[in-house]
């Protein structure tokens, strides 16, 4: 979703180019190939000119410590291994999530093409970057999109206390003619991106984000959020709000993307520091519209429901109602004419891999 808040004091807007050309760059030089290091600059940048900070070139640490410490791999051997003409299993080979994912989108899609579904569980990936990438690389060509992630040992289950589940993001798309329907979301009250941002910027967080039982929420060394406190499921503490609700949300998303790929939890858990494989799956999904309906019938009555509910009562101090996907376009249009912004605790360490990996960008 949109950070909504404020950009900082010290924010610059940069060419979202030179951050492509920088990022390439710097998984280039720990020995990604070009191909998978433009798609994985091509992802986070992505992020940014959506308005998703979080999931920008903010996560560039995240994976190049990891292709430091060996934990990733820098050109996995993936395989992947049909069970039926419209399902399969991908192992990743601990490879960068954003070209594991790749990998079993097109795998999906080309499943798809032929018998009109496609679905790929994935196991020994890692961060994938955000759910909506994958899901809206699959309506770019037509299909309703579907991508799924786990993690682990950062969110409490309900009535729990321990960091268990991850943030267990999900995307669907579906093409529509003037509107497409873009949902991408946490399964968690709020991504540990939006946390780790708010810390940044000196920010408190609200009510509801982090367990009431936990300690205080704080960043390491790499501007990474530790694991000191349990993050919330979508709907809060307890169940009076519905915490339960988002529990069972992650909880399926787990189980797609590990029991039906064969990766355990608990190997999600103990890489979660990033001193071992990040272990996490993924789950992959295109499906054709054409096998329920004529796909321009569908896009009509999309259009139909969409203004039907944009034309319903708002809010006091509100003019519009948006649908999903919507607020993201629009930042997308404002950033690739302005510049990505970059907060300055993002450019201290963009400025600090520049100097350590010799980039010589000097921004």
């Amino acid at each position: 979703m949109v950070e909504s808040h404020s950009l900082p004091e010290g924010t610059v807007r940069i060419g979202a180019d030179v951050l492509r050309a920088y990022v390439k760059d710097a998984f280039a030089v720990l020995g990604v190939p070009d191909d998978d290091a433009a798609l994985v600059a091509d992802v986070l940048i992505s992020a940014d000119l959506r308005g998703i900070r979080s999931h920008g070139v903010a996560r560039t640490s995240y994976f190049l410590v990891r292709l430091q410490r060996g934990v990733i791999a820098t050109e996995p051997d993936m395989r992947f291994e049909a069970g039926s003409p419209t399902t399969g299993v991908l192992d990743g080979g601990n490879g960068i999530g954003i070209v594991v994912s790749a990998r079993a989108m097109n795998e999906a899609m080309g499943m798809a093409d032929q018998h009109g579904a496609g679905f790929v569980a994935v196991r020994n990936s890692s961060h994938f970057g955000y759910a909506g990438y994958w899901a809206h690389r699959a309506m770019k060509r037509g299909f309703i999109g579907l991508s799924l992630s786990n993690s682990g040992r950062r969110v409490a289950p309900t009535y729990g206390v321990d960091s268990i589940l991850g943030t267990n993001p999900l995307a669907v798309t579906i093409p529509g003619r003037d509107t497409d329907f873009y949902l991408d979301m946490a399964t968690s009250a709020v991504a540990v991106g939006k946390i780790e941002t708010a810390l940044r910027e000196g920010r408190g967080l609200p009510e509801g984000w982090v367990s009431s039982l936990a300690g205080t929420p704080d960043l390491d060394e790499n501007d990474t959020l530790t694991y000191a406190a349990p993050l919330l499921p979508l709907g809060g503490e307890g169940t009076e709000s519905g915490g339960h609700k988002g529990f069972g949300l992650s909880l399926m998303a787990e189980l797609l993307c590990g029991a039906l790929a064969g990766s355990p939890l608990s190997d999600r858990i103990a890489g979660a520091s990033g001193e071992a494989p990040p272990a996490m799956g993924h789950f992959m999904g295109a499906i054709k519209v054409a096998g329920f309906r004529p796909p321009e019938q569908v896009a009509a009555d999309m259009d139909v429901t969409f203004d039907l509910i944009r034309g319903s009562a708002k809010e006091p101090d509100q003019s519009r109602i948006y649908i999903a996907g919507e607020p993201e376009a629009v930042a997308e249009e404002e950033n690739i004419g302005a510049g990505v912004p970059v907060t300055p605790p993002i450019l201290a360490q963009l400025r600090r891999w520049d100097a350590e990996l010799g980039l010589g960008y000097g921004i």
